[in-house]
């Protein structure tokens, strides 16, 4: 998907937050259990634009482990790719759309972007 499409229902802001990326599931089975270090670009309550060096499909779903300046340890979330999609410096930038769960940090991630 084109990030020309616009579908964000929250704001975002510039981000440089440190995070991990852990496959849970995907079309791509080679994927599944492993995790990646990536950077945010922008955050809101509701997702994320992140920037990493290996691509992950759209339709798989990640949890994440953000480090954030706003609280000491990470937040854990869990999400799913909406799109992803290659950069012109070789690395890969992938929109996440957060999902609610009750064993998540989501709560305190709204309360705070």
């Amino acid at each position: 998907m084109s990030q020309t499409a616009e579908r964000r229902v929250a704001t975002r802001t510039a981000s440089s937050e440190r995070l991990f990326v852990q496959v849970t599931s995907s079309q791509e089975q080679h994927l599944v259990g492993t995790t990646f270090s990536c950077h945010a670009l922008d955050v809101s309550s509701t997702g994320l634009r992140i920037s990493s060096e290996a691509p992950i499909p759209a339709g798989s779903k990640i949890d994440l482990w953000v480090e954030s300046p706003r609280r000491p340890g990470k937040y854990f979330l869990t999400s799913n790719v909406c799109w992803s999609e290659s950069a012109s410096n070789g690395d890969f930038f992938m929109g996440i759309e957060l999902i609610e769960s009750p064993t998540t940090d989501i709560d305190q991630w709204r309360l705070d972007h």
